[in-house]
Order: C-alpha cells, then sequence, then structure tokens
C-alpha cells in the first residue's frame, strides 16, 4: 500500500494535477474577488475555520455536483447549474463539504481508487487478451474496499461542512436538491418531508431482504444514497461534538469580513489588505 501511494503521489505531481490545472486555466473561470466574489468570498472562511490551505475554485459547464481534485496542488471545480439549483447558504455547505475532504485528507485516496480504475480500464482496451479480467481480480480487493471507504468519506465531509454551518439543515437541503428539485421551484415543497421518506427507507432494513437489496444498491454508487445522508447527518447534529464544534465554527463565520474576498477585516480599515476592495460598501459578516 505504501508503494502504491508513493507511485500514485508522483504520477499526480508530475502528470495528471499539472494536466487538470492546465484544463482549468483554460476552459474554466477562476472564482476570485473580481470574478464571482458572491461565491468565492464564501472560501476563505471555510478555509480558516478548518485550518486548511486556500484551494483553488472554479466553475465549470456542467449538471448539479463540486469535486475536489488533487493532493499537491488541490483545487475545487462547481458546476454551473449547481448555482442555478443551490441557494447561496446551500452552495456554502457544498464548498464546505469540499474543503471537508481536504481537511479530512481524503485526496490521496481517492485519488488512488481513480488510478486503479484508470488502470483497469487501459487493461481492457489495450488489446491484451484477459489484461482487464486479470487486473479485475488482482485489483478487486482493492477496489471494494477503497469505495466501500470512499462512501464512508463523504459522510465525514458532510459531518466537517453541518459544523461550518452550525445546523444540520443546510445539508439535508442539499440533499433534496440533489434529488432533483431547485431552490425557487414554483412547487410547494418540503425538505423535511424527505428527512421522513429517509426515516422510511431506514425502516426497511427490520428485512434481511430489503438490508440485501439496500446494500446491491449501494454498492452501484461512489457516494451514500441521499436518504441515507439525510439520517446521518441529523443523528450526528444530536450529538455533544457537532455542538462543539459548530460553537467554534460560529465565531468564525460571524467575524467581519471582506464582502469581495471573505477574508477578516479589522473595523479601522478602509481597504481590505488582502484584495484592496472598498470596504465601506463591501465590508460584511460572512454568510
Amino acid at each position: 500500500m505504501n508503494g502504491l501511494q508513493g507511485a500514485v503521489k508522483a504520477y499526480h505531481k508530475a502528470y495528471s494535477e499539472r494536466l487538470v490545472r492546465s484544463s482549468q486555466l483554460a476552459e474554466n473561470l477562476r472564482l476570485g474577488p473580481r470574478q464571482i466574489p458572491e461565491v468565492y468570498r464564501l472560501l476563505p472562511p471555510i478555509c480558516e475555520a478548518f485550518g486548511i490551505e486556500e484551494p483553488e475554485l472554479f466553475l465549470a459547464m456542467g449538471p448539479v455536483n463540486a469535486f475536489t481534485i488533487g493532493h499537491t496542488r488541490t483545487s475545487i471545480t462547481i458546476y454551473s447549474q449547481l448555482l442555478d439549483h443551490l441557494s447561496l447558504d446551500e452552495v456554502e455547505a457544498v464548498l464546505a463539504h469540499e474543503c471537508g475532504h481536504i481537511l479530512c485528507e481524503h485526496m490521496l485516496y481517492h485519488s488512488m481508487a481513480q488510478v486503479i480504475e484508470l488502470a483497469v480500464s487501459l487493461g481492457g482496451s489495450a488489446g491484451i487478451p484477459f489484461a482487464s479480467a486479470l487486473l479485475k481480480v488482482v485489483a478487486g480487493p482493492l477496489r471494494i474496499s477503497l469505495s466501500n471507504w470512499s462512501r464512508k468519506s463523504e459522510l465525514s465531509a458532510d459531518r466537517a461542512a453541518a459544523a461550518y454551518m452550525g445546523d444540520p439543515d443546510p445539508i439535508r437541503r442539499v440533499m433534496f436538491r440533489f434529488a432533483g428539485l431547485r431552490h425557487d421551484s414554483p412547487y410547494t415543497h418540503d425538505a423535511g418531508q424527505f428527512s421522513a421518506q429517509a426515516l422510511e427507507y431506514e425502516a426497511l432494513r427490520e428485512s434481511r431482504w430489503d438490508r440485501f437489496l439496500q446494500w446491491q444498491v449501494g454498492q452501484a454508487s461512489t457516494h451514500p444514497l441521499l436518504a441515507v445522508r439525510v439520517r446521518e447527518i441529523e443523528g450526528w447534529a444530536t450529538t455533544p461534538r457537532f455542538e462543539k464544534l459548530a460553537e467554534l465554527a460560529g465565531y468564525v463565520r460571524t467575524a467581519p469580513r471582506c464582502g469581495m474576498c471573505g477574508h477578516r477585516i479589522q473595523e479601522q480599515w478602509r481597504h481590505c489588505q488582502v484584495c484592496g476592495g472598498a470596504l465601506a460598501v463591501a465590508a460584511m459578516p460572512a454568510g
């Protein structure tokens, strides 16, 4: 495993991360104090609360989704439809979730899973008889382990995001959006009803057969099922640990901040000392 970790680190540092960043700079919008600051300014307080280095933030055309990539040089990419479907505090929760992956140091193992899948795929297209089948057999146990770990890592990132937001509700609403309903939908809707639906799903586990069917559905996804995520985050939000972390994050979220870059400011400043923005108009609390 250590040898694979070293190889994956070297591969990403020398090739894949540089390739991805070249593509991002060429095709996507890098957010900052003067490029969609309404979204960008949400990021620095999260990084401050988590004690992590600020990743680059990009916007790309695409579905309701976001991802974080890079072990040596990390970036977050959000897709355009995410901004259309989610309210601003829900977008903030998504960014906190992605930063939760960085905080928990998930990126290397995510990268390992991607490299293994790539190796299996290349084996199948290399024209070598049985190459793909052999790779699947050899890499099978590791793929299963990494896949299970990956789903659990999403729950950890959800916890980090809920603690930062101080409430599980934004995470629950994000799952509600992923299920298909925009935040500005004209239809009557209630995210709380999704919690009840998730509870009903959980009740199915009383049957062994239903547990097996749920396991089959879950194995087909790289992420935990939406109902599972809702129930998990609601349960964790009742713990003393959540309350303590939410209280600590609250001090960071409510600090005076520049309205353009989201960094802390001092009351006597006329201009932000990070981005240079005028504070008479732009200064505002985070969140």
